[in-house]
C-alpha cells in the first residue's frame, strides 16, 4: 500500500511538471524600444514603457508597461511574428497610432491606474461611499513622476519596480513592480496571487504619504480602468470565490475575479485577479493585514477622457469609444483598523491576464 501511494504522488508531481513545462512561453523584453537617445537619455530614469514578447508555439502575447502617463499596462494577443513599433516624439504628445503593431492584435485587454483618492472615512466603514466633496481628494496618477528602482529580464520573469514621491498635496512614498512569467504559478509576493504564462502581476504600495490634515480619519482608494477589445454595449463580471485554503495568502479564504465577458463565456478574454487584502506593513503576514472594497465596474461618461495619456490611446485613438471600458475603485482598509495612518503604509497587489483566470488549488 506505502508504495502504491508512494507512486501515486510521484505519478501527480511528473504530471504537474510535465504541465507546467507544456505552457512555457519564451519571454524577452526591452526597455524603452527603439527609442533616441535625446529623448531617453535626456529623461533618465524617468522614461519607463516596457514591452515583452512572450512566445508561445502558435502565438505570442504582447505586454506593454507604460509609466510615462497614468500607469498602464496592456495585453495583446498576437501571431508569432508581430513586432512593435513606437514613435516616440508623437508617443510623447499624447498622439494616437504612435504605438503600431505590425499585425493587428486579435485580442487586447488592460488596465489603467487613473486617480488615486484620498478620503475621510468619518464613519469608519471602510468603503469608499463618502459623498461629501469636502471628505474627498483626487490625484491624477498621470502627474506622478515614476523614477525607475530595477528592471530585471531573463527568459522566465521579466520584473520592473519604479517610485514616486508624490506630489504637492500628497507627497510620500509611492511604489508599483510589474512582473510577467514564463509559466503558472504563485506570485513569490505576498500575497502570493496564482498567475498563468498570460498575465502581468502588479503590486501598488503606499508608505508614509501624508494625509490631508483635515481628515482626522484618512483612507485610500484607487479608480481602475479597465479595457477589453469586445463590444461596449456588454458589463465586466465580478465574482467572489472561496478558495480552498489558506496556504499562500493566511487569513484569507477568498478571490476577486473581474473578468470581460469573452473571458467568462469562452476562456479567451480578459481579466483582473486579486485577494481582498491590504498589508499595513514590509512584512506581510496575518497580524499586518486588512481589507479592501471595491464598487461595481461602471460605464464612463468619457471613455477618450479617461484614457487620456495612456498606451490605449496611443495604439486604438478614437476607436477606445467603441470598445468595452468601464471602471471601478478599490479601497483599502477596514472598520476599526485604526485609518491609513495608525500604519502609514498600505499595499495592493492584483493580476492583470489574458484568457480565463485559473482556480486557486492545493499544492503538491
Amino acid at each position: 500500500m506505502k508504495l502504491y501511494l508512494w507512486l501515486l504522488k510521484f505519478s501527480v508531481f511528473v504530471a504537474a511538471v510535465a504541465a507546467k513545462k507544456d505552457v512555457r512561453r519564451k519571454l524577452t523584453a526591452q526597455l524603452n524600444p527603439g527609442c533616441p537617445e535625446n529623448i531617453c537619455d535626456d529623461a533618465g530614469n524617468l522614461t519607463n514603457v516596457v514591452h515583452v514578447t512572450s512566445l508561445g508555439a502558435s502565438d505570442a502575447i504582447h505586454y506593454i508597461w507604460d509609466l510615462t502617463g497614468k500607469p498602464s499596462a496592456l495585453v495583446a494577443l498576437c501571431g508569432p511574428d508581430t513586432k512593435l513599433n513606437i514613435n516616440w516624439e508623437g508617443f510623447f504628445d499624447g498622439k494616437a497610432n504612435t504605438v503600431m503593431f505590425s499585425d493587428a492584435p486579435r485580442y487586447t485587454f488592460g488596465v489603467v491606474l487613473n486617480r488615486l483618492w484620498e478620503y475621510n472615512d468619518e464613519e469608519d466603514v471602510g468603503t469608499f461611499t463618502v459623498t461629501n466633496s469636502s471628505q474627498i481628494n483626487a490625484f491624477s496618477l498621470h502627474e506622478f513622476a515614476w523614477e525607475r528602482k530595477s528592471f530585471l529580464a531573463t527568459e522566465d520573469s521579466v520584473e520592473l519596480s519604479v517610485k514616486s514621491r508624490g506630489l504637492h498635496g500628497l507627497p510620500g512614498n509611492f511604489e508599483l513592480s510589474l512582473a510577467t512569467f514564463a509559466t503558472p504559478d504563485h506570485g513569490p509576493m505576498t500575497p502570493h496571487l496564482m498567475h498563468t504564462e498570460n498575465s502581468t502581476q502588479i503590486d501598488l504600495v503606499l508608505d508614509t504619504v501624508q494625509t490631508n490634515d483635515s481628515f482626522p480619519q484618512p483612507r485610500f482608494a484607487i479608480e481602475v480602468v479597465l479595457v477589453a477589445m469586445e463590444p461596449k454595449k456588454d458589463n465586466y463580471t465580478v465574482v467572489v470565490k472561496k478558495s480552498l485554503d489558506d496556504e499562500f495568502t493566511p487569513g484569507i479564504f477568498k478571490i476577486v475575479n473581474v473578468a470581460s465577458p469573452a473571458s467568462v463565456n469562452a476562456s479567451s478574454g480578459g481579466y483582473l485577479q486579486y485577494r481582498p487584502v491590504s498589508y499595513t506593513d514590509e512584512d506581510r503576514d496575518v497580524s499586518t493585514s486588512t481589507q479592501t472594497y471595491q464598487s461595481s465596474p461602471a460605464t464612463p461618461n468619457n471613455a477618450i477622457k479617461k484614457l487620456n495619456n495612456t498606451v490605449f490611446r496611443s495604439i486604438f485613438g478614437d476607436s477606445v469609444e467603441t470598445m468595452l471600458v468601464q471602471s471601478l475603485n478599490v479601497s483599502f482598509g477596514t472598520s476599526g483598523d485604526g485609518f491609513y495612518t495608525k500604519y502609514n503604509y498600505t499595499t495592493w497587489t492584483f493580476v492583470v491576464g489574458y484568457g480565463a483566470p485559473l482556480p486557486d488549488k492545493l499544492s503538491l
